[in-house]
């Protein structure tokens, strides 16, 4: 499953990068940064009777990146391909809990960990002419990244580092403002979903049993950018 979505994402990219060079009506090169949100995990498990859970609340992070694209006006009036680099982080708190003595450790304790991914992504955009310097857009894209967690369960003495890649997606909508000929700037919004982590904080318990659940990598962020057409 894991190569098939490597393949997917490759060919998505190189496919875009064909089209781009081959039937682009002009270039642009665009930059971004914002905020970013990742939702919320949580997960319970019992073993041998004794219950074990966590929960995480990552704080607001940040988004960075660029993109190199092509308007495809001959096909569609509006429409433009890129190819995207994207990198965002967050600090990821919460609480672990278990029920038993932990042979003498605290039963509960925070986490302390924080969450990063490094996106390749293929994006199509279509942005509506209504007449005005102000003309809103919306696309996705697919693609490939890289994420990577690594931190504490404070408390119980326990760290993890761990990463993991394969397919992303995104959606997003927005709008471009033409301060002057050829640069735009605009606001965005974007829903990005990378790669998650199976059982994220190792071996939860004696001998790696306890090793549990999926911490999700939805994103959510609002971004500002600007847009600049090269030729």
């Amino acid at each position: 499953m894991k190569m098939k979505s490597l393949m997917l994402a490759t060919t998505a990219l190189a496919l875009l990068a064909g089209s781009t060079s081959a039937q682009a009506d002009g270039l642009y090169v665009s930059v971004f940064g914002g905020l970013n949100w990742v939702s919320d995990s949580s997960a319970v498990t019992v073993t041998n009777g004794t219950t074990f859970s966590w929960s995480t609340d990552a704080d607001t992070g940040f988004v960075l990146g660029g993109a190199i694209g092509g308007h495809l006006d001959r096909w569609l009036t509006g429409l433009s391909v890129e190819l995207e680099a994207s990198y965002r982080r967050n600090d990821v708190g919460g609480t672990w809990t278990t029920d038993d003595n932990c042979e003498g450790r605290c039963s509960t304790g925070p986490i302390d960990a924080n969450i990063s991914t490094f996106a390749l992504m293929a994006n199509a955009w279509y942005e509506h002419d209504m007449g005005w310097k102000i003309r809103p857009y919306a696309g996705g894209g697919l693609g490939w990244g890289r994420a990577h967690l690594d931190g504490a369960l404070v408390s119980w003495t326990t760290t993890f580092d761990t990463s993991n890649d394969g397919f992303a997606w995104q959606l997003g909508a927005g709008f471009n403002y033409e301060a002057s000929p050829g640069v735009n700037v605009g606001l965005d919004y974007r829903y990005f979903v990378g790669p998650e982590f199976k059982a994220p904080f190792g071996d939860f318990g004696d001998g790696g049993e306890n090793s549990f659940g999926t911490l999700d990598n939805d994103n959510h962020a609002v971004m500002v950018h600007l847009n600049v057409d090269i030729n």
